[in-house]
């Protein structure tokens, strides 16, 4: 069985994330992290600090040490999100650790099936032509004036038809939705199907951006439950899906 929990990395959904991954049993789990992202996240200041020697970067393994040499726009993006995690009664990555979290104390083997972040940054903005970058300047600008009401009207209209947002997303923005959703979504279904050929109970918890894509990518005859995003987000859905995993209706 392949579970792929889609999330959003800025919402207060780590709790539900939790509870499925712990409900489920999985004997692996993989997360949308690199191996510096995850030992940042879990507060590994010696592994951070040999991720980052291995680049040939100095740190002491601290937040902003790891923080070092990264590109701007991968700073800018991170304090972006951290400003709005914090909005929404969250922290950054705050889906990924419940996940992590909830798989180690079943003694499921965690997989980091991401690309380096900040590499995929530096090329995103690297590849971009001069108009791309400026339409993407001016929503970085428009969201921090919109905040929070700015990001649930987003998501709100995301969740109408997620794949067809994407799609959208694209024609405003194609080097970023190549670089940052098609790119890693190939790398991520070829660590999927590495760990699928090894462990019989997986889950996959992933930015929900990601999850049509990944759909594409992976053998259509593996036994799949998806949940997604919207269904976290509304009370209602989400009870459901937890009584159905609590009485074991999906089975």
């Amino acid at each position: 069985m392949l579970t792929i929990i889609g999330t959003g990395h800025v919402f207060k959904i780590g709790d539900s994330v939790a509870f499925i991954v712990k409900h489920l049993w999985p004997d692996a789990v993989c997360v949308e992290l690199d191996d510096l992202r995850y030992h940042a996240l879990i507060g590994d200041r010696e592994a951070v600090k040999k991720d980052l020697e291995a680049r040939g970067i100095e740190s002491d393994g601290t937040p902003k040490g790891h923080m070092k040499n990264a590109p701007p726009v991968y700073r800018k993006n991170a304090r972006y999100q951290e400003r709005m995690s914090r909005e929404h009664g969250s922290q950054p990555g705050a889906d990924m650790l419940a996940a992590v979290t909830a798989g180690k104390a079943l003694d499921a083997h965690i997989f980091c099936i991401d690309k380096d972040a900040q590499q995929v940054m530096a090329k995103m903005w690297n590849e971009m032509g001069t108009m791309e970058r400026l339409r993407y300047r001016f929503s970085q600008i428009s969201d921090k004036i919109g905040g929070k009401r700015k990001v649930g009207k987003t998501q709100k209209d995301y969740s109408k038809d997620e794949a067809a947002y994407v799609e959208d997303f694209r024609r405003k923005y194609p080097t970023l939705v190549r670089v940052l959703i098609d790119e890693r979504n190939e790398y991520m279904a070829a660590k999927i199907r590495e760990v699928m050929e090894t462990h019989s109970n997986v889950i996959v918890v992933v930015g929900d951006g990601h999850v049509d894509g990944l759909l594409k990518l992976i053998p259509q005859e593996s036994e799949k439950r998806v949940i997604r995003l919207r269904e976290l987000s509304d009370p209602d859905q989400l009870n459901r899906i937890k009584t159905e995993i609590w009485e074991g209706g999906d089975e």
